[in-house]
């Protein structure tokens, strides 16, 4: 197996780290990630990448996994109201216009395959069945994405067609808020499995920033709806 580079790996760890507080400062980080991402953290062999807590969203595209020429419309990490969406719907989109409700996802990077094994054995418990290894590099460590199968794609309307019947917009919303509850209460496990079986070597440096920060695992929690999904 390719042996990684553990010098270069640990010096983007903390850049990413630093990062990590950046994108919350300026309110590009989804806030509802941040206790599960730091227990990522504070093991010595792992880190975050790309994350998402799961999300809503309204896309102007030919197909709905269409990446080129694609435009976002609309988009939340939390439930919608029928008016939000009614009011993107009377516009006429230029190619399609998709609604897609996405669950959580994950990017972690780890420095062996037994840790690998272990974030993938946590993951699959909390109900993340979909995740697996992405890639293996010298310098970027072994790449997993942690996923769920939680999705839900439906078309709204064509260029120059209506497809959704506005009288039932009400129901289609209730569903896809419910799809994405499914995703965030499965994040809501997965921080619950972290905080039982992470750290598995603490990184003493992040730990003490963390503190720095006015952190500590003990003041951790999950977000405040996980009380009622869990």
């Amino acid at each position: 197996m390719l042996r990684i580079n553990e010098s270069v790996w640990r010096r983007r760890k903390l850049e990413f780290w630093d990062r990590l507080w950046e994108d919350l400062e300026i309110g590009y980080l989804d806030e509802d990630l941040l206790p599960v991402l730091i227990y990522f953290y504070i093991d010595r062999g792992t880190h975050t990448l790309s994350s998402c807590s799961g999300r809503i969203i309204l896309a102007d595209s030919t197909f709905p996994w269409s990446r080129e020429e694609t435009s976002v419309v609309y988009k939340k990490h939390s439930p919608v109201d029928t008016s939000e969406i009614a009011g993107i719907i009377d516009k006429t989109p230029v190619r399609r216009l998709w609604l897609n409700v996405t669950g959580p996802i994950i990017h972690v990077s780890t420095t062996s395959m037994d840790i690998a094994d272990k974030i993938l054995a946590i993951a699959r418990n909390a109900g993340m069945k979909h995740s697996g290894i992405l890639s293996i590099s010298e310098n970027k460590g072994i790449i997993l994405e942690l996923t769920t199968g939680v999705k839900l794609t439906h078309l709204l309307r064509c260029k120059d067609e209506l497809i959704t019947d506005i009288s039932k917009l009400d129901k289609l919303v209730e569903v896809a808020n419910q799809v994405l509850y499914e995703g965030k209460r499965i994040l809501c496990r997965l921080f619950v499995e972290l905080r039982e079986n992470m750290p598995f070597t603490p990184d003493e440096t992040i730990i003490k920033d963390l503190r720095r920060r006015g952190l500590t695992l003990e003041k951790l929690f999950p977000p405040s709806y996980c009380r009622e999904l869990l």
